[in-house]
């Protein structure tokens, strides 16, 4: 049977799943005001695109799903897009064309695939956990990045900080190596649940 997103964040091997959104941790994390208009750009984009597959997916041909799924998402994202540029301008000027850039990205082609076959329950539920994991990971980067990197929270300053921060952090480096470690604490924490799981399997 095929590994669900669920899967990936119960038991087996989120990493996995993180790999697929790098590219928007990395460039969303280095300011919370920006992890944070990215977290709600992902949690309600992949909610409401879930819902209109998980709606639609039993009407959708199997020989044209992934294409309707991408058009869904799609619009999904463009509708998100549109009332974040209404309502939080300052998270879409700092996140730039990472917002509309986000209907094509790997995370939200897996998220699609197969979804609307399992009914709209399953669909949700595993929407919003794969993405409450994400935004999860993006904010706790931003903290760190945003903490240390530049000596601020939220963009304001914070003057204990100055004396031990480390610009690095607040570039595209900082970007990878504060995502490389997230991703390895998180396999760290998810390595005895796999082995578990493979051992149980036999």
């Amino acid at each position: 049977m095929k590994q669900n997103k669920t899967s990936y964040l119960v038991g087996g091997s989120p990493a996995a799943l993180l790999t697929l959104a790098a590219a928007f941790v990395m460039a969303s994390s280095a300011d919370l005001r920006a992890a944070v208009g990215m977290s709600v750009m992902v949690i309600a984009s992949m909610l409401l695109s879930a819902i209109v597959m998980g709606a639609l997916g039993r009407c959708i041909p199997d020989g044209v799903r992934l294409p309707a799924n991408l058009l869904i998402i799609t619009g999904c994202v463009s509708l998100i897009h549109m009332l974040m540029q209404a309502h939080f301008p300052v998270a879409v000027n700092l996140l730039g064309v990472y917002l509309a850039a986000l209907a094509a990205s790997p995370m939200m082609v897996q998220n699609a695939e197969g979804d609307g076959e399992a009914g709209l329950g399953m669909t949700v539920r595993t929407a919003l956990t794969t993405a409450l994991f994400l935004a999860t990971v993006m904010i706790v980067c931003a903290l760190i990045r945003e903490a240390l990197g530049s000596a601020s929270i939220w963009g304001h300053s914070i003057a204990f900080l100055e004396p031990v921060k480390v610009p690095i952090l607040s570039g595209a480096f900082g970007g990878y190596l504060v995502t490389a470690i997230v991703m390895a604490v998180i396999n760290a924490v998810a390595a005895p649940r796999q082995t578990e799981k493979e051992e149980d399997g036999k």
